[in-house]
């Protein structure tokens, strides 16, 4: 069974397991963090699954799961489903920026090793969640009254593009991108037409489009400790094609709290697939204007942008690029 959300023991934090992921890989949870179900009542001893894999695919994403179903009280809604219809959640949202506040642990948090903080006051538990991540400010609302009905599912908020992808591609695998919303800036689309494969497109037509644009890619370490990237297909530029680049600068990932976790997934693909791999940019294609020769580049100034992935998920990709017949 996939439970999506669990406090840590120590603080009665709410942790989806995304944001769980994050956290380890910001080396802020320790080595061996624990976590306990959030259902009415119960303490069950929960694992976060895939928790300290570098890459994600359809198979492997984090999620809480139980060690044993007995460990759960009776009154544990989450594993003892209570039959009631749950409304209908709205559009996940992506979040440009993280707050500033994101990586700070809460009070009474301390990581597993640490020296134990003064105790903080009870926290009441609210109902569980069974979506994906949500917002900081939504991890402690107060529970409901009188009985353990679900409370209704909040969207999803993510942070990094991975999250994105990886709801994209169990879209994909649903054959629902068309029906499925996401919410970007306060403007509502949805997953089809935010995803666009560059391949072959009219650069001109796009470059005040902002999307997540996709495509196979060749990787490389620079000398100067980042990583550039080179598109495998082209954009179109009247008779020419050209193909896009991204450069990540070593200030920039120094400088990014899950760098740990960036160049694990990067320096794996240059191991193993030399250099092989899928990109997946928010943002919007740039062309110099008085160029010698033009070329295209996706500036990243912030690496929750970018999300970088393993060959092997090209299969779930085939049929969602957003070249039509016209383009070709």
């Amino acid at each position: 069974m996939s439970i999506d959300e669990a406090l840590l023991p120590d603080s009665d934090e709410r942790l989806s397991a995304e944001r769980a992921y994050e956290l380890y890989w910001a080396e802020l949870l320790g080595e061996e963090p624990r976590f306990t179900c959030v259902g009415t009542g119960c303490h069950a001893p929960l694992t976060c699954a895939c928790l300290k894999k570098p890459e994600q695919t359809l198979l492997i994403r984090p999620y809480y799961r139980s060690h044993r179903l007995e460990d759960h009280a009776d009154t544990c809604e989450v594993v003892h489903g209570r039959g009631e219809a749950r409304p209908a959640k709205g559009a996940d949202i992506f979040e440009a920026e993280r707050p500033a506040n994101h990586f700070r642990r809460e009070p009474g948090t301390r990581v597993p090793g640490a020296p134990p903080a003064p105790p903080a006051p009870p926290v009441e538990r609210s109902a569980p969640t069974l979506g994906g991540g949500t917002p900081p400010s939504a991890q402690s609302a107060p529970a409901p009254r009188g009985g353990t009905s679900p409370a209704a599912p909040r969207p999803s908020h993510f942070y990094r593009l991975s999250s994105l992808v990886q709801k994209f591609l169990e879209h994909r695998r649903d054959k629902d991108l068309a029906d499925a919303p996401v919410t970007i800036g306060g403007d509502t689309t949805t997953y089809e037409a935010l995803f666009r494969n560059v391949y072959r497109q009219k650069v001109a037509d796009h470059l005040q489009t902002r999307a997540v644009w996709w495509g196979t890619a060749s990787l490389r370490a620079t000398k100067e400790g980042g990583y550039y990237l080179r598109f495998t297909r082209p954009f179109r530029h009247g008779d020419e094609l050209l193909k896009p680049t991204i450069t990540l600068s070593a200030k920039d990932i120094d400088a990014y709290p899950v760098r740990k976790l960036l160049r694990a997934r990067l320096d794996k693909l240059i191991a193993e697939h030399e250099g092989y791999c899928v990109v997946f940019a928010w943002a919007r294609p740039w062309m110099p204007k008085d160029a010698e020769k033009p070329f295209v580049r996706f500036y990243i100034d912030n690496l929750d942008h970018i999300d970088v992935r393993g060959p092997d998920i090209l299969e779930e990709l085939k049929n969602t690029s957003r070249v039509t017949s016209s383009d070709h």
